[in-house]
């Protein structure tokens, strides 16, 4: 089965964004590795072109798992982890240096969006940093530069409009139209090739630092090639941060657009100003987290004798009494 077959079978997002770094690593390691760290079933018996789709098969079966840990991979590379652990002494110091530079950048970038006495266009580039790099509050910051510029894309419909961007965002998501849709996939798709390829360059840097370790079957240069590995490791990591910024610009003009849609959906009066959007919003957030929608409340267009009658049974109750 060739790559074209694959692409038949899975979405453009799984083949581009999880497969092929998967199956460029597994390539790399290939070329690289000594024959007693390849398993002999691959590296004999076999034509080279027979070994390139096993190699292949094996990038499935890596993708997929990429794919269905791709949440738990995401957060992994925000900072979180160590983020929770922040309370613990030792990690504790470890999460304050890591968060250090991050918070050197945030203060530096907003004392010059503040000073008066710069140029405009600096203040002006300043504060697009702060927007699409950085969470609005200084408290907010996660350890990595991907993790604050995730957290910036989901704060930005609770600081502009007021609403819960991680509550509303599967619901705006479900109004997309096909366009917009191909969009957020290219953005994904983006983001997840340069995670993914990390996590590739990572898994070869480490295979081939316990092939020279056990073996030793190469000559002192040969760690040369372990080094490469991890620095393109931390090089795709780094240029993880435009596509996240990318995909976070999707995010935003999507909410911007459709949230006056989700509010029609939801049987949500309409805003009659900036203020009184934000305060709807608020009702909004709450109904959507807690699923009690309090009819009778000014929030909806529903009155009072649009509601279901007693006699509609006990989910009409229900939603009469919130």
């Amino acid at each position: 089965m060739g790559l074209g077959d694959i692409t038949g079978v899975f979405s453009r997002y799984f083949v581009v964004g999880f497969f092929l770094p998967a199956y460029a690593s597994l390539i790399a390691l290939w070329f690289v590795a000594s024959s007693k760290f390849i398993p002999n079933g691959l590296d004999h018996g076999h034509s080279q072109a027979k070994q390139l789709l096993i190699l292949g098969g094996v990038a499935l079966v890596a993708g997929l798992a990429l794919s269905g840990l791709s949440y738990y991979i995401t957060r992994i590379f925000e900072g979180y982890p160590l983020a929770r652990l922040a309370g613990l002494p030792l990690l504790g110091y470890v999460h304050r240096a890591v968060v250090a530079p991050q918070r050197w950048h945030f203060d530096r970038l907003l004392a010059v969006r503040d000073d008066k006495t710069r140029e405009g266009a600096d203040r002006s580039r300043a504060a697009w940093y702060l927007e699409k790099w950085f969470p609005r509050e200084r408290a907010d910051l996660l350890p990595t530069r991907v993790g604050n510029a995730i957290r910036a894309f989901e704060q930005h419909s609770n600081t502009r409009w007021g609403l819960d961007g991680v509550t509303v965002w599967p619901r705006i998501e479900a109004m997309l139209t096909s366009d917009e849709r191909e969009l957020q996939i290219d953005a994904k798709i983006n983001f997840y090739v340069f995670i993914n390829g990390t996590i590739g360059a990572v898994f070869v840097g480490v295979c081939l630092v316990v092939d020279q370790a056990v073996y030793s079957t190469h000559s002192g240069w040969f760690w040369l090639w372990c080094v490469v590995s991890f620095l393109v490791a931390y090089l795709l990591s780094r240029a993880a941060i435009g596509p996240a910024i990318d995909w976070g610009d999707t995010v935003r003009s999507s909410i911007d657009l459709h949230r006056l849609d989700l509010y029609e959906k939801l049987g949500v009066r309409a805003p009659t100003s900036f203020r009184d959007e934000r305060e709807l919003a608020v009702k909004v957030n709450k109904a959507l987290l807690y699923g009690r929608p309090l009819l009778g409340d000014e929030l909806w267009r529903n009155t009072e004798k649009n509601a279901p009658s007693s006699s509609s049974g006990f989910l009409s109750r229900w939603f009469r009494q919130g």
